[in-house]
């Protein structure tokens, strides 16, 4: 920087030698305009030739030529006056422009004098803004460096909560599927008792059934002994009366068994419903302790995101008095706010954007429309995909800008470039 300050002064003392040169060879240069001499005049006596001896005739007609030479010689020197006259105004009015090109040039000097100081003072200025500026970008770099620290900090952490409640989570469900299998081996268990008891009840009626028809058999051949004998017949027939109506409360007794299979199969169907009832409730619940998982996950991203632009619109409010009361130079406080209010945005994008090592080396221009109040209009992405993809998801993810401190900054390009 001091290097080219130098080479500008040299540069302008060289201009000014140069110009002062051109001046002075100018003025010596110029050709003085010489006044010609007045022409000499010749004065003369004019004779009436009515006067010369010997010459009496015609003196009227000589009179009148005399007079009338007399008033052509008065006429060429009236002439030859108002040609002086007239060429001495004209020497007049160059020298006179003669003068006014020599101020002309002087006062064009000393504009170019005055422009050149001036552009010089504005090199000088701009040098110094740009070493202020460079130091605030050093200074903004440092600092997201700093902050990125500690926010990698911050994600292990997090990571290792996240871990933790994962492991939680594992081991909840595992008790959930434990207590699942336990309830299915209870409902297997449930159904093989209703099964036996269901066979044994079928078995007790077949032997019913069977006994029914022994008992049949019996009363026909007690028919036919009442047959050879009355008596023992009739007393056979009460018998086999007493028999039948035993046999048919046995058969009333079987389907009453046979009803009561059909129930306990019905009870069964119920159990197995309720089983499946209780098996879709304890998926609802899965899913909905996933959902509210999810839920305040992204409560928690969201109470982030506010706290982090809360703490740009701090980081960017402390400045907005200086700006506003005119302090130091207008120019450069303007660009200073505009070029703080740009890095203060990147660096809120740089702290919610997820890089990997393959963005290495790679960069991407983020292309961001927003309105007075910080609201985001548009955005977009030129340059690497991976890169582009990160940021514009990090912008999605913090919603709103905080307000610009000029129009200037409703339009912004940010070179995004991973640092890895």
């Amino acid at each position: 920087m001091k290097s080219n300050l130098t080479l500008a002064v040299t540069a302008s003392v060289l201009l000014h030698g140069l110009l002062f040169l051109i001046l002075f060879v100018g003025f010596g240069c110029t050709r003085e305009e010489k006044t010609p001499p007045a022409k000499s005049l010749i004065h003369a006596t004019v004779i009436s030739p009515s006067q010369l001896p010997g010459n009496k005739r015609g003196s009227r007609r000589a009179s009148e030529i005399a007079e009338a030479k007399k008033h052509a010689a008065e006429e060429a020197r009236r002439r030859e006056l108002e040609q002086k006259k007239a060429e001495e105004a004209k020497r007049q009015a160059e020298e006179q422009k003669r003068i006014a090109d020599i101020k002309r040039i002087e006062e064009q000097r000393k504009a170019e004098e005055a422009k050149k100081q001036a552009e010089e003072q504005k090199k000088v200025e701009e040098a110094k803004k740009q070493a202020e500026e460079q130091k605030k970008a050093e200074e903004a770099k440092k600092q997201a460096e700093e902050q990125k620290k500690a926010e990698e900090a911050k994600k292990q952490v997090e990571e290792q909560k996240k871990a933790e409640e994962a492991k939680k989570q594992a081991e909840e469900q595992r008790k959930a599927e434990e207590a699942k299998k336990k309830l299915a081996l209870e409902k297997k268990k449930k159904e093989e008792e209703a099964k036996k008891k269901a066979e044994e009840e079928k078995r007790k009626a077949e032997e019913a059934k069977k006994k029914a028809a022994e008992e049949k058999r019996k009363a026909e051949e007690a028919k036919k002994k009442a047959e050879e004998e009355k008596r023992k017949a009739e007393e056979a027939k009460k018998k086999a009366e007493e028999e039948k109506r035993k046999a048919e409360e046995a058969k009333k007794k079987a389907e009453e068994e046979k009803r009561k299979a059909e129930e306990a199969k019905k009870k069964a169907e119920e159990e197995k419903r309720k089983a499946e009832e209780a098996k879709k409730k304890a998926e609802e619940d899965k899913r909905r302790a996933a959902e509210a998982k999810q839920k305040a996950e992204a409560e928690r991203q969201k109470k982030l995101a506010q706290q982090a632009e809360d703490d740009l619109f701090k980081e960017l409010g402390d400045g907005d008095d200086d700006v506003r009361s005119g302090g130091g130079s207008p120019n450069g406080a303007d660009n200073s706010k505009e070029i703080q209010y740009g890095e203060q945005v990147r660096s809120l994008i740089e702290r919610y954007w997820h890089v990997d090592r393959s963005m290495k080396g790679k960069k991407g221009v983020v292309t961001l429309n927003i309105d007075l109040n910080g609201k985001i209009l548009s955005k977009s992405c030129s340059g690497d995909a991976n890169v582009c993809a990160a940021s514009l998801r990090a912008v999605s993810v913090i919603g709103s800008l905080p307000k610009p401190p000029s129009a200037e900054c409703l339009k912004m390009n940010l070179t995004m470039k991973p640092q890895i």
